[in-house]
């Protein structure tokens, strides 16, 4: 793993005062309300100065020694320089007024990728703060897992499940958010509180229907004492969110880097133990098992588990960037829905850069490397950790049983070409 430059600002390495490191998207946009620029600094130039010397650095880094070389890698490792702009500037233009909240869907999505985005998630959230109460209102949908998560930064400090919410025969259900407990569907806020996020995980993507939101603000603080939600005047917070932005796409870009170089360094083509990163923006009751994936052209890696009773399960393949593969496009995920089991109860899948004919192939779309990483939500005892063996493609007939379920290309032209409309259908773009 590469070290860290320790020039780096005090607000990159530890955050800018609101929870959120200078690696997470949202550092942009609290940025406008802290900080030590000032309008002088976007009147002289030097806050897009800052912008455009962190965007060179960025670049540096991308054509670095320590960054394998090749068309595939540089494209993607540019392309991903875009998603993070992208994400950044997103940050910056969005009010996200806490006092005046609205249910809005995530940045990340199926174009914008960050952190191994889940394939079959839809995300969106809401501002909040925890000297405020709030009101969510709702539809359940039919998504096979909605979670609701509040955040304090990039820690989890409360985590709900919609199937332990008072639902009526409808599927309405209210939800209070405030830092005195409430009776019925309640979640706690804490001082450090910042975020509602709401995950909603689709299983048969071709039919499941999603959940409909809205929140309401129902009591906070007098406008005198919230005055700092406003923040800087607007000279003074463009300025402030230029030069996050330049941070936030070095740090995001270096962070994910070094993940994926620390797991590489505990083995290639295996999983580690499983883990529930609250610390990290994970919900707790969201356990993943993640693995580093490398494959040459002629090799192909057999993954085998039994899978466990659970709420939901899926394994997704990433790139070297922390972006998920595109899972439009290419079948490079696989959920508890779609996965076929074979007679013995274990799912065995094959990640190959060629189909081979199997069922439960992983498309890493033309990546020669990155993470893999199952989730596990509500499991029926300890997450597993799959078996892994990577052998050559003309042996992977000998490496798996005999009535291991095939594809023939017809069919996996359906299973794509439905793939294709039900993403489009989830995020009309």
């Amino acid at each position: 793993m590469e070290k860290r430059d320790s020039g780096k600002s005090d607000r990159a390495a530890s955050g800018d005062g609101s929870g959120s490191p200078a690696w997470l998207p949202a550092s942009v946009g609290s940025a406008r309300r802290r900080g030590a620029a000032d309008a002088a600094a976007l009147h002289s130039g030097d806050a897009w100065g800052s912008l455009l010397n962190s965007l060179r650095r960025a670049g540096d880094f991308l054509h670095g020694t320590q960054l394998p070389p090749g068309g595939e890698a540089d494209a993607s490792g540019y392309r991903h320089l875009l998603v993070l702009l992208a994400l950044g500037i997103d940050e910056a233009l969005r009010s996200g007024d806490p006092y005046e909240p609205i249910i809005a869907p995530g940045n990340v999505d199926n174009v914008l990728k960050w952190g191994m985005d889940c394939p079959d998630a839809l995300y969106v959230g809401s501002a909040v703060r925890g000297d405020a109460t709030y009101r969510v209102r709702g539809q359940r949908g039919s998504v096979r897992y909605l979670g609701f998560q509040v955040m304090g930064g990039i820690e989890s400090t409360a985590n709900l499940v919609a199937d332990d919410l008072e639902i009526d025969e409808d599927g309405r259900f209210e939800l209070l958010l405030s830092a005195e407990e409430q009776p019925g569907n309640w979640m706690a806020l804490t001082e450090r509180s910042s975020s509602l996020v709401v995950r909603q995980f689709f299983y048969d993507w071709d039919t499941e229907v999603p959940a409909q939101l809205e929140i309401e603000c129902l009591k906070r603080p007098p406008p005198a004492k919230s005055v700092s939600i406003g923040g800087a005047d607007e000279g003074s917070g463009t300025a402030r969110q230029l030069m996050a932005l330049g941070e936030f796409i070095e740090e995001s870009l270096r962070f994910w880097w070094d993940i994926e170089e620390m797991g590489r360094s505990e083995g290639l083509n295996a999983f580690r133990e499983p883990a529930a990163r609250t610390d990290m923006g994970g919900a707790a009751e969201n356990v993943t098992v993640w693995g580093s994936w490398e494959l040459a052209d002629d090799e192909a890696l057999v993954i085998e588990v039994t899978p466990p009773t659970a709420l939901y399960w899926s394994v997704a393949l990433g790139n070297q960037w922390w972006e998920s593969v595109d899972y439009a496009a290419h079948q490079s995920s696989l959920n508890g829905h779609q996965a076929v089991l074979d007679q013995d109860g274990v799912f065995r899948a094959v990640v190959a850069h060629r189909d081979p004919g199997i069922a439960n192939w992983l498309d890493p779309g033309g990546n020669r490397r990155g993470p893999m990483i199952f989730r596990w939500v509500r499991a029926d005892g300890a997450a597993p950790v799959p078996a892994t063996r990577a052998v050559p493609l003309g042996d992977l007939d000998r490496a798996l049983p005999g009535g291991t379920r095939r594809m023939s290309p017809p069919d996996r032209a359906s299973v794509l070409a439905r793939r294709r409309a039900a993403v489009s259908r989830r995020f009309g773009r």
